[in-house]
């Protein structure tokens, strides 16, 4: 019953007061947009980030047929190697569940009168994700690769060029001077950020001793490997493993660098998350000063409020008020105070959040950011008990002060 009297009387004098209540709710509004709003785009961004590492490969290890420049232990070799036997002989190592190999280099396409440069991918059925799949017919299969079929494979955007009119299957294009019937089209990507559009994907064996044949003699017969593991735990351990086996087949002396890299997509991701996470506090510490600033919004006009009310207070003593009944009046008016304010900033965030992702989808629908962009609920939760803990504080040096008043001396006041 006293809480619903103090809340009674809190909203009479707030009511009684509207302008000066106003522009404190107003501090505190302001304060909570910017905390709500400044870690729902955070939040945003993290997702949009995170959505995009998911084609990343990040349960896996990249090889590269490039020289390891980062754990170099000598001079690098005189050229990088990785062979069809090297990605054979990963495939039987512990721990290793599947190896997915590509021969990657770039070219002219064409299809009747259309012409495209991109992005010719030689692999192998394994190169087909979960998180990719096919809009139009079917991937490269092993018997493709066993038969060399000339079949190929385009991703969105490539069919998109070659084929305007949005007909390609089983239609012929020409690859580095050689002829290929389209089997399938990629659907398209969500991680386009970090992948650019423009392949054509073909058997491997049809890569390497036709379009490119200087690799199928060559030291670099696979520009790429994936390499799945059964536990993902024992990534270090297995990269190891990989290291030991190559510098083995390649001959490679105690002096001499490693002439193959590994990519670690998985700690990249973390890295980028962390940096994001960090990016993220820190926009959430910005907004806490502007709600810091509404907190001192509302101590002051609570000081003000307890000078203008000194007779109130000491009429309530004089009639049996206890320091504690004075204190919760002005603990629970800057309370009220707060939260006010704290639930008009929250909308005001929520208008800014929904109307920003209209914007982003309106003109720039390409970044594919804006269905991450959402009022995020724990920056809400923090925000409202921020609000509460800033009006509890705010509160309690004014509802301290009136509480210690003199009923004598409240009285004479004027």
């Amino acid at each position: 019953m006293m809480l619903l009297e103090s809340l009674r009387v809190a909203l009479g004098s707030l009511l009684s007061n509207q302008l000066r209540t106003l522009l404190a709710t107003l501090g505190i509004a302001i304060g909570i947009a910017a905390v709500s709003t400044l870690l729902s785009v955070g939040q945003s961004f993290q997702r949009f980030a995170m959505s995009q590492f998911e084609g990343l490969e990040t349960d896996a290890l990249t090889l590269m047929a490039q020289p390891d420049f980062s754990a170099m232990r000598g001079p690098p070799s005189e050229q990088p190697r990785l062979t069809a036997g090297d990605v054979e002989a990963i495939r039987g190592l512990p721990n290793v569940r599947e190896v997915s190999p590509r021969y990657m280099s770039g070219g002219e396409i064409r299809a009747g009168g259309s012409l495209a440069y991109g992005n010719i991918v030689g692999a192998e059925p394994a190169y087909l994700r979960p998180t990719m799949s096919m809009a139009l017919g079917r991937f490269l299969s092993e018997a493709d690769l066993a038969d060399r079929a000339r079949v190929a494979v385009l991703d969105w955007p490539m069919a998109q060029q070659l084929f305007p009119d949005g007909r390609p299957m089983g239609r012929r294009i020409v690859v580095q001077g050689l002829s290929f019937e389209v089997v399938g089209v990629l659907a398209p990507q969500r991680n386009s950020f970090f992948f650019g559009g423009g392949s054509v994907v073909v058997p491997i064996s049809v890569a390497r001793d036709r379009l490119f044949p200087e690799a199928a003699l060559g030291s670099v017969q696979v520009n790429e490997a994936t390499i799945y593991l059964e536990d993902v735990t024992r990534l270090d351990e297995t990269q190891a493993a990989v290291t030991e086996l190559l510098r083995a087949r390649h001959k490679l002396g105690p002096d001499q660098g490693n002439d193959f890299s590994f990519q670690n997509f998985g700690e990249f991701a973390e890295a980028n998350n962390n940096i994001l996470v960090g990016i993220t506090v820190f926009l959430g510490v910005i907004g806490g000063i502007a709600l810091l600033v509404g907190g001192i919004g509302i101590m002051n006009i609570m000081l003000v409020s307890v000078a203008e009310r000194t007779r109130e207070i000491g009429l309530r003593k004089a009639v049996g008020a206890r320091r504690r009944d004075i204190m919760a009046q002005f603990l629970v008016e800057a309370l009220v105070l707060s939260l006010i304010g704290g639930v008009a900033g929250l909308l005001f965030t929520a208008l800014l959040i929904n109307g920003g992702a209209v914007l982003v989808q309106l003109f720039f629908s390409q970044l594919g950011i804006a269905p991450h962009m959402a009022l995020d609920t724990q920056a809400v939760a923090l925000a409202l008990a921020f609000a509460s803990a800033v009006g509890l504080v705010a509160g309690v040096y004014p509802a301290f002060r009136a509480s210690r008043l003199s009923p004598i001396e409240a009285l004479r006041t004027m």
